[in-house]
């Protein structure tokens, strides 16, 4: 159908009764006074009986409803401003119908029409165009009308940031599209409560918005693409052209993009703060502090000094450090030594050597006050007791998923690898000291190291370093010092042999061919090759098995063990690896 024309004689109708074809006069559309000039024909049009108040709705359909202060007290008692709605119903009720039935050829008819319409001059029938199409929920039809008026009118009369940032995304005018959102996000008036969320979700969008601009992105999407105005901008005119985006360059919104991106990170610690709050049941914070946090977007070394770090938040400040690139080692160990003690303590113990461990754990740490009672008496009964191990589970997860937040993003140095294994593998080692003969050891700390993605060459570098050190402290080898850190030396090697074999499947190793996928074995054989290679690998085995041999006492054994171990690792490498 001709919808053009169905729009062009509604609108030319219209203007007989204060529309945009003829020189306005406010009063025709209040319906102050009747229009004097008005032919008898036209006013049969807009005939309402007294019987039945009938009142055209937004859909262009005729209702029937009394009301008192709509009275008729005339025979035709119909005014200028009746008449006026009623054409603008007639268009709103077939632009909604089109819509909303299914079908290419209807769609088509409906942009027709609302094109047709949107080239109007009127400006109080394009805002009521507007209202409708959202009231109708036609919110993009209505976005994608491409016109400077639209654009007014969602910025003064809608005050509505969402529906103009995406009528700009509409019209591919990103970097509008995302000033806009910046705005939003870090406005900062005093009546301006935006919660924290929401000005995550507008930075969000900025980013978003200005990498578009970056990429000149065009979607192409014909469920996206713009009504076109007749006479206006894609019809080659300029009367309903929007308004010229800012020129910007490349390097300036790669500016924008970085500092907005760096304020995401620090938002999201932000909102990681607030629900660890809201969470806890004993974090006592002013008011004042507490609605900056909910409110507002708070600086990051106010996060750190006025919220984490005074509530003991020991993984948000690391994260604030990584996050920032400020690497204070002193800091750093003092963090994670606190997390360490904090899965920990306070405990109790029947052994000496943990006692004694505990105690030098928690020395520099944030935690020296925790409890460690020897034995059960003295009120430690009420606390756990260290031999039981239901800490390992809980430690092995928090530093787990905190090493997956910060290892490999850039900042490395807020994950200390020789320090966590050394502390983890003291446990470990002290635990299992506890433990009754017989007990199954598992090498917990290297796999959870792997787990946060160390690579095992890394790894066994600083295993090898730390019993190096533990040597050094005590003044030279000690062959019943070393023992332990050779042990988990050799389960070490062992786990990565297997995982290296596991890439062809022909692991003959202790029971492990099944734990690595084919992902890690690959990665596991490269970083095998290269300790045969440039490491000395080999070298170090031969080194390890010469202490072990020069044992003697309780621990030969064990220590007999161990070097079986690392005889049959030495075997399977010559025999899998040396030819590669």
């Amino acid at each position: 159908g001709n919808v053009e024309g169905l729009a062009e004689l509604c609108l030319i109708c219209a203007a007989n009764f204060g529309g945009s074809q003829v020189p306005r006069n406010e009063s025709k559309e209040l319906g102050e006074d009747a229009e004097q000039d008005m032919l008898k024909w036209e006013k049969g049009l807009y005939h309402r009986p007294p019987s039945a108040h009938a009142v055209v709705g937004v859909d262009g359909m005729m209702d029937s409803r009394s009301n008192d202060d709509r009275a008729i007290m005339t025979g035709i008692d119909v005014t200028p401003s009746d008449a006026l709605r009623t054409c603008h119903s007639i268009i709103f009720h077939y632009i909604s119908k089109l819509l909303r039935e299914a079908g290419e050829d209807n769609q088509r008819l409906a942009e027709k029409l609302v094109a047709t319409c949107a080239a109007s001059s009127d400006t109080k029938f394009l805002h009521s165009l507007y209202e409708h199409l959202l009231a109708t929920n036609h919110v993009d039809t209505a976005l994608r009308i491409d016109s400077s008026s639209l654009e007014k009118w969602l910025l003064e009369e809608k005050k509505d940031v969402d529906l103009l940032w995406k009528h700009y995304t509409f019209h591919d005018r990103h970097v509008l599209a995302g000033k806009i959102m910046r705005e939003t996000a870090l406005e900062t008036t005093e009546d301006s409560r935006i919660p924290l969320h929401r000005r995550i979700e507008c930075l969000t969008r900025a980013a978003n918005s200005f990498d578009l601009a970056l990429r000149g992105n065009r979607t192409g999407s014909d469920l996206r693409r713009p009504v076109g105005v007749p006479g206006g901008y894609f019809q080659g005119g300029l009367s309903s052209q929007p308004k010229q985006e800012q020129q910007v360059t490349a390097e300036m919104l790669q500016s924008w993009i970085s500092q907005i991106k760096e304020q995401i990170d620090v938002a999201t610690i932000q909102e990681r703060v607030l629900t660890t709050i809201v969470q806890s049941q004993d974090a006592n914070l002013e008011a004042a502090k507490m609605d900056a946090l909910e409110f507002s977007l708070v600086n990051v070394s106010d996060l750190y000094n006025d919220y984490a770090g005074p509530l003991n938040l020991f993984d948000i400040c690391l994260c604030i450090l990584a996050t920032c690139n400020h690497n204070e080692a002193d800091s750093i160990h003092k963090l994670w030594k606190s997390i360490i003690c904090e899965e920990v303590l306070p405990c109790h113990t029947s052994s000496e050597s943990a006692m004694e461990f505990l105690g030098k754990l928690k020395q520099g740490s944030m935690l020296e006050e925790e409890t460690i009672v020897h034995g059960a008496g003295n009120g430690g009964d009420a606390l756990p007791k260290f031999e039981n191990g239901e800490w390992i589970p809980r430690l092995r997860n928090r530093v787990a998923a905190l090493g997956k937040e910060l290892f490999g993003k850039g900042a490395d140095y807020t994950f200390p690898l020789d320090l966590i294994v050394r502390e983890l593998e003291g446990l470990r080692q002290v635990y299992d000291s506890t433990r009754e003969e017989g007990h199954v050891s598992l090498l917990w700390p290297a796999q959870t190291m792997l787990d946060v993605d160390v690579s095992f060459y890394a790894l066994f570098e600083s295993y090898d370093s730390l019993q190096q050190v533990e040597n050094a402290a005590i003044g030279g080898v000690d062959i019943a010092t070393q023992l332990p850190w050779i042990s988990s030396m050799s389960e070490l090697l062992e786990m990565w042999v297997t995982a290296a074999l596991s890439s062809y499947g022909s692991s003959s190793m202790i029971g492990l061919n099944s734990l690595y996928g084919n992902g890690q074995g690959n990665d596991a054989s490269s970083q095998l090759t290269r300790g045969i290679n440039t490491g000395g690998l080999l070298q170090r085995i031969r080194g390890y098995r010469s202490a072990l041999e020069g044992l003697s006492g309780r621990n030969t054994a064990t220590a007999a063990l161990v070097n079986e171990r690392l005889a049959k690792i030495d075997e399977t490498i010559r025999k899998e690896f040396i030819q590669l």
